[in-house]
Formats: structure tokens, sequence, C-alpha cells
């Protein structure tokens, strides 16, 4: 569909990602878990009163996180549809997609040790 008012595109492709949103907070537990420890860093970074730049750096690699959860839970649900069956390279692609969720975590563990290190020891 072609939009007239560029205006209209924004108004719409914003709706359709926010429904997305809605459904992966409201169906996807591993989503739901990220949301609340993304609020859970944020006061963190509040509370200890970090620079401004670590708090960007730590939480936008947590919202790092959340995309790569929400495309693992989108590529999963396309495997689905493909069949619900055993099938092992239907298994590597969605071992695959949860080890870039894993890293993306790991980095974050990693920007927290350094941050905290830099910030506590004298």
């Amino acid at each position: 569909m072609l939009y007239a008012n560029p205006a209209s595109r924004i108004i719409n492709a914003s709706r359709y990602s926010l429904e997305g949103l809605r459904h992966a907070l409201v169906h996807e537990q591993a989503f739901r878990y990220e949301a609340f420890t993304f609020l859970v860093i944020c006061i963190a970074l509040v509370v200890l009163n970090m620079p401004l730049v670590w708090c960007v750096m730590i939480a936008g690699e947590w919202l790092l996180v959340m995309c790569f959860e929400l495309v693992n839970s989108a590529v999963e649900k396309a495997f689905d549809l493909i069949t619900e069956e055993y099938n092992p390279v239907i298994k590597a692609g969605k071992d695959m997609l949860s080890a870039a969720v894993f890293i993306a975590i790991c980095l974050n563990i990693i920007l927290w040790v350094v941050a905290v290190t830099c910030y506590t020891i004298p």
C-alpha cells in the first residue's frame, strides 16, 4: 500500500511496532523477563549515579538484547510454521538465534563489570 502522506506511513508503522511489542510482552516469557530486567537496570543506573555515557551504553546494550529476543521469537514462529516435527536444521537455526541473545547478554555483563570496576575502585 502506498501512502500519499508520509506522516500516515510513520503513524501506521509506529502502531504496528507497538502492537509487536505488546504481543511480545503478553505472549513471550523471555521478553517479559528482559523487559523487567531493563527496568531493574535503569533503576540501578540511577541509584549508582553512573556517568551518562555508561548509562547510555549499558541501557542501550540491554535494548539490543531485547531486539535480539524479538528477532529470535519472530523467526522461531516462522520455523514452527514450516514444521513442528523435530528437524536438526531448524533446531540449529533456533539454537543460533538463542546464541545471539546469549552473546548480547554476555556483552552487557562485561559492560557492567567494567563500569563497576572503573567507578568503585579508586
